[in-house]
């Protein structure tokens, strides 16, 4: 594999016990008939799926092995389990996230972790940007979050970005994924956003609750982590 990304860590401030792999997606694709990818779990896997869907999954899968070695878990690609998502080594929190460009993948203890989510997002264009935008958030939000992230594609994207990692992290313990409408912008800090939920999730994650985000930007893609502590620093 010739093209990994290995500066979102960096960029993204993450901690040393959180490891993140990331890769392109056109690296992954010129080498897929590659013995790597005979493993008979992830061929079924990707069985029914197109070639572009399918170069998309295998880079997440390798993302996420890879940030598995760097854990020293020596372990098979975390394929899809029920709900469609990922089944991690025991012990282990993980999460995926890829688009046409780029794939990443994060792992850490559980036992430090209580939850973990990541998200990578493309630049949203202004077409698009008005199509989804009230699926998205309210008017409020995006116009408070301009306040500090200039630019309506960039906010829309930055928000968007944020908002999946937050349901990704959360997903475990909730059960299901809420709308994008269960979480708000709350406020924006250095290299990262607050997001508090409007609604209660469970019996943990009550509305009002807020959770910090880190961000970065790598060119016009959009990378998005949630890392909550088991001590709460």
């Amino acid at each position: 594999m010739d093209v990994w990304i290995d500066d979102v860590s960096t960029l993204l401030v993450l901690p040393q016990d959180v490891m993140l792999s990331g890769v392109s997606i056109s690296a992954v694709r010129r080498v897929m008939d590659e013995s790597l990818f005979s493993d008979p779990g992830l061929l079924y896997a990707t069985r029914d799926m197109s070639g572009n869907r399918r170069a998309e999954f295998m880079a997440g899968r390798i993302c996420a092995a890879r940030s598995l070695r760097k854990m020293g878990v020596v372990a098979a690609f975390p394929l899809p389990g029920r709900n469609r998502q990922p089944v991690w080594p025991t012990g282990v929190l993980g999460s995926i996230s890829h688009c046409s460009t780029t794939a990443v993948a994060v792992a850490t203890a559980q036992s430090r972790y209580c939850a973990l989510g990541v998200d990578v997002e493309p630049l949203i264009g202004p077409a698009i940007a008005q199509q989804i935008q009230r699926s998205i958030c309210r008017d409020e939000e995006l116009i408070g979050l301009e306040r500090s992230v200039p630019g309506r594609k960039l906010a829309l994207t930055l928000l968007f970005s944020a908002k999946e990692a937050l349901f990704k992290a959360l997903f475990p313990q909730v059960g299901g994924f809420k709308d994008f409408y269960a979480a708000e912008f709350f406020a924006c800090e250095a290299r990262s956003l607050v997001l508090r939920l409007t609604q209660d999730w469970n019996s943990q994650w009550l509305a009002g609750k807020k959770v910090k985000v880190r961000y970065a930007w790598r060119g016009e893609d959009v990378f998005s982590a949630v890392y909550l502590s088991r001590t709460g620093n």
